[in-house]
């Protein structure tokens, strides 16, 4: 016969490792945040100001992980993807309604150019 307390133990077990796993895809999302805004402002010579938003995102079946979608201030409508691992670097690039890109873009630097 299943105790009271067997069950409890159970779902404290449980417990901790649903939260554990929830914990650490957090702190690597974060730790993929704030490499690649390093990546952006020590290497490529962006200001914190040119950014407007910098969100990590887990990919579960994808390649790579973990990557971070930023978008410009000066194109707010375009968000790129980038690598937050060894091979750090933008990889892709979408419009945020859905409507075509020009394939020069993928080159655009957001710096340089204004509209």
């Amino acid at each position: 016969m299943i105790t009271i307390k067997k069950i409890l133990i159970t779902l404290s077990i449980i417990l901790i490792v649903v939260s554990s796993i929830f914990l650490y895809i957090q702190l690597k999302k974060q730790l993929s945040a704030n490499t690649v805004m390093d990546y952006l402002i020590e290497e490529k010579g962006y200001k914190k100001s040119e950014i407007i938003t910098l969100e990590s995102k887990l990919t579960f079946l994808g390649i790579p992980k973990y990557h971070v979608e930023v978008t410009f201030k000066n194109e707010p409508n375009i968000v790129y993807l980038y690598f937050a691992n060894d091979l750090r670097g933008q990889f892709e690039y979408y419009e945020i309604n859905g409507e075509t890109i020009p394939e020069d873009l993928k080159k655009y630097d957001p710096r340089t150019n204004a509209h």
